[in-house]
Parts: C-alpha cells; structure tokens; sequence
C-alpha cells in the first residue's frame, strides 16, 4: 500500500473552456475545438447534441448546426492555466501540471497543513472557482488513478485503489491523452474480450509481456494499482541546470518564443553530454519589473510529462509560461509601454531525470511519433532558412472561401487572430458547411470517367482554369446586374468546351467590400451556388461579367 496520496484537479473540456473563454462564448452553449479538420475536444452541451472526439469538423456542423467551432490554441490554454495556477498556489505549494486543465498535489502535505484531505481538497476546488474555473477532484494512492478518480470527482480510499480500478471500463486507459496509453492495445484487448480493467489485471504478467512488451506490463501494472513515484519529491541532485540571462530585459513574446528555444536547445545538449533524459522540469523565470508592479519576482512553474522531453516539447513549455508571466506584468500595469521591465533570466532545472535509453518507446512507435518528427524537421529548417521560411495553414474568418486560409510561420500564432477569428461574424458571409476545395477539380466537368487523382488537384480561383460562363435557355451569357440580381435565369454553365445543365442554384449575394478606400482596394463582386448534372456543385463568384469557380462542393 502506497503511503503517498494524490490530490488531481481535472477541469473538464479545458481546450473548450479557453477558446470560449478568450472569444467571449457563451459557456453552456454547444462549443468545440478542433484540429486538422476533427474535433479535438467538445463541452458537455454539444456532446448532448451529438458532437463526438474524432468526428470531421463538417459532420460535427451538421449534426449541432447550433456549435461554436474553434481551432485548438495552445498559448490561449497556457495562459488561463497560469491564472488557475495562480489561485491554487494560495492553497498548496508543489503542485505539478500533467497538462493545462489537469493538476496533481501532494495529499501528504496538503493533510500536514489543513488536518484532513476533505478540507484541502474543497479548498482546491474553491480557489479553482474563484477564477470562473470549474473542476473535479480525486484522490487516490497513485497518480494515475487519481487521474481517473477526479474525472468522477471520487476519492479513492486508502489501499482501494485495486478494488476501484477492477470496477473501471477499459476504454478508461486512453480516456486522458496526456497518460500516453497506447490505443492500439486497448483495441487489441477489447478485441480479445476484455471489458474491464478486472479484467485486464487477471491475465497473466508473463501473457501480457508476450503480446504487449514492456509497454504492456507498465499498463498491467498501472491497472493494479501498484505504487508509483509521488507527486513533488524530494528533488535529486541533478548536474544540469542551464541559466539564459539576456541583455536587456524581455518583455515582448516574439522575444521570449527566441529565448525559450534558446535554453531548450543549450539544456538538451547539456542532457546529452551527462546521458540523461528529463521527466519532470522546473521553469523559473527573474521578472525584472516596472514600477509599480507588487507580485512576484521569481516564478516558477513543475512540469511533469508522460515520456522524455524533446527539445520541441521543453521549448514549447518554456514559451507557454513566459507568454504567461509577461501578460501577468501588463495585466497588473495595463498602461506599461512595451520594453519597459520584462525578464531578466530563465532557468530550466530538471528536477526527474532517468539514464538515455531507460524510459523505452511505446509500442508501435509511441504517441505522436510522427507530429514529433514533422516538428523536428521544421526546426531544423527554420534553423537553416529562417522562421518565415517554413509556413503552416491557418484558418481565418471572411467573406471569401479562399482568403479564409493564410499561412504563418510554423510554431507562431496567426497575428489577426484577434481581429478575423474564424468564427467571428461577418455580414454576408457563406454559411456552413463551406466547401470541400478551393478553386475547380481539374477534369471533373469533362468527363464522368475523371480519376478520383483529377478531381484533388485544384487550380486556384484565379487560375484560367476556373473560368466559367453561365447561359440562359436561349445560349446567351448569364451576369449579376447593378441592382444585386441576376440579368436572366441561368440553366446551363459552360467550362471550357463542355457545357453542363444547372440541377439547381441559389444566390446572387452580393458582396461590396472596403467601399471606403481610395487607393483602389475596393472590391464588388457576387457570389452563386450552383448544381449540374454531373452531380457537382460550386461557388461561382462573378466580378463584372465574368465568372470563375471559386470553390467546390
């Protein structure tokens, strides 16, 4: 029996809860995030809607057309944990983020202080809400069950936690991503007939060893609730410690996302040369701050992760909380100009570290292998060719399908994404869902015979071939009129030498845009949806007489 026990502090669909926070959503109506097009996570209203993990972005539309979508924003989750972390330290020192929204406390000092687990506990919970956070707590002997415990708000008793485990479904294992439990064997498992973890724990070590490997046993053995390493130990002397002092104080994020990659690479070399891989980081920052500001001078964040830290992941963190330190200052000092006060010194400090080679993969290649590995090449190449050099898509809001997505620097935030967030309501724009593709499918209009290859290689909306004419019953060019309407009911649409009959169309919507300017930057044009007999469907959009695909369904 373990004689360390665990507080966790969960905050249900925190990726949901931050967005909504940040765009000024209504936080009980349906919401989600999402990445690469499916939904990263869903609050409990469009859950009850039928909105699913997983599930394609347009599916989760179509099925809630009520939902508040939002891409996933990890600087926005950072910042609101530093907030809650702020309260929760009024209460408990040592506390560790497993990931933001999720938190773990030493129960054995929390009980020193307070006298009874109960009351620390609801003291948690307290400081939690008085920030507007709400969330579960558990307790239990070991970390991950504390983990599964606070996702029902249960306190696990002491020496229970074989018995609470036995009872849990299996799916359980790779309910909380930051624990890394391979979702391929639970497949396998539940393939196999195993429902609980019960289950799961009576089969043989040696059985499971033989179909899982290492990562198996580590599982079986979290399953039974054997003791693991406690929350905030006593720390280890390690003999790596890597200090980053600029020049002048850093009070700009642009800045700090520099410094934080920085010390990431200057400590990874450090660990190489000792052997050594870190489980749990200490970040601390010196704020050297203007006058006036009356909070604290040395801060300092614990991180634990489920694997090794790359460098990637230690610059990422360190960004994340000097994003969050620097808001604090202009938070407490709103009338601070930029430059003035900042940080003066960074130190990472790895407080768990285990011999290079000890922490061994998860199975079939561990979790994310190939994120981990798209973002190391995108470092080095911003490393060779610069931090412009290497772009990534993001999304934006607007009239225009194509002018919906730009490109940033890869690991930057979009800079408008304040001002065209893209769920921001814009008058006139296309409702959702929004087409598939931007630009014409190449060959789709010519021949039903065209490869399923044709039809993905899309020529841009201003590409010549996105050129189109719409015809009248009588063959004559079809066009949108000064007053906003058609000058004759379209029935046919030619592209290039193939001429198609219209199943149907909707529209026009006219769109008069920065009527204002004078240096030529106004833009009025008019946007039409269309069916042919192909079947096939566009967004044609027509600039004086003249038409072009915009996009396709």
């Amino acid at each position: 029996m373990s004689t360390h026990r665990v507080v966790v502090l969960w905050f249900p669909d925190w990726p949901v809860y931050t967005v909504a926070l940040r765009r000024g959503w209504d936080l009980l109506a349906p919401a989600a995030v999402v990445d690469n097009h499916r939904v990263h996570a869903a609050n409990a209203a469009a859950r009850r809607a039928g909105v699913r993990q997983g599930m394609k972005e347009r599916h989760a539309v179509g099925t809630c057309p009520a939902l508040q979508v939002g891409e996933v924003e990890e600087s926005s989750e950072a910042e609101a944990h530093e907030e809650v972390l702020l309260a929760l330290e009024a209460v408990a020192a040592g506390v560790e983020t497993l990931r933001p929204g999720l938190l773990a406390f030493s129960a054995s000092s929390l009980v020193r202080y307070y006298g009874d687990e109960a009351t620390a506990v609801e003291l948690l919970v307290d400081a939690a809400a008085r920030v507007g956070a709400d969330c579960l707590a558990g307790a239990a002997d070991e970390v991950v069950t504390a983990v599964w415990a606070a996702r029902e708000g249960r306190q696990v008793s002491t020496g229970g936690s074989r018995d609470y485990l036995a009872g849990l479904p299996l799916q359980v294992l790779v309910a909380e991503r930051s624990l890394g439990a391979p979702r391929e064997m639970v497949s396998v498992l539940a393939q196999l007939g195993i429902r609980t973890l019960g289950d799961f724990t009576a089969l043989p070590v040696s059985d499971v060893a033989g179909r899982f490997g290492e990562e198996g046993v580590r599982w079986h053995r979290i399953a039974s609730g054997e003791p693991e390493r406690p929350v905030s130990p006593e720390r280890t002397a390690v003999p790596v410690e890597v200090r980053i002092e600029p020049e002048e104080p850093v009070a700009d994020t642009g800045t700090a996302a520099f410094l934080a990659r920085q010390a990431a690479v200057r400590l990874h070399e450090r660990l190489a040369e000792t052997g050594q891989v870190c489980l749990r980081l200490a970040v601390r920052a010196h704020l050297d701050p203007p006058a006036g500001y009356d909070g604290p001078v040395v801060v300092e964040r614990l991180w634990r992760c489920r694997e090794p830290l790359a460098e990637e992941d230690t610059a990422q963190r360190v960004r994340w909380q000097l994003d969050g330190w620097l808001t604090r200052v202009r938070a407490h000092l709103p009338d601070t100009p930029d430059g003035v006060g900042g940080i003066s010194a960074i130190d990472l400090v790895p407080v768990e570290c285990v011999p290079a080679g000890e922490v061994a993969e998860a199975l079939w290649g561990g979790p994310d292998v190939g994120i981990r590995a798209a973002r190391a090449a995108a470092a080095r190449a911003q490393a060779l060719i610069g931090t412009r050099g290497v772009l990534r898509p993001v999304h934006r809001g607007g009239r225009a399908v194509a002018g919906r997505v730009v490109s940033v620097p890869y690991g930057e935030q979009d800079p408008e994404e304040v001002t065209a967030v893209r769920d921001r309501a814009w008058d006139g724009e296309l409702p959702a869902p929004l087409p598939a593709l931007v630009g014409a499918p190449v060959g789709l209009p010519v021949s039903q015979e065209s490869s399923t290859t044709d039809r993905l290689r899309a020529p841009g909306p201003r590409h010549p071939a996105s050129s189109v004419q719409l015809l009248d019953d009588t063959g004559e060019p079809v066009w949108v009129t000064g007053r906003g309407v058609m000058s004759s009911p379209p029935v046919a649409l030619r592209w290039g030498g193939t001429v198609h009959r219209l199943t149907g169309w909707a529209g026009p919507w006219p769109v008069d845009e920065m009527w204002w300017s004078e240096s030529g930057a106004a833009r009025r044009y008019a946007r039409l949806q269309v069916a042919t007999d192909e079947p096939s469907a566009f967004l044609l959009v027509c600039r004086g007489r003249a038409w072009r695909i915009e996009a396709t369904y």
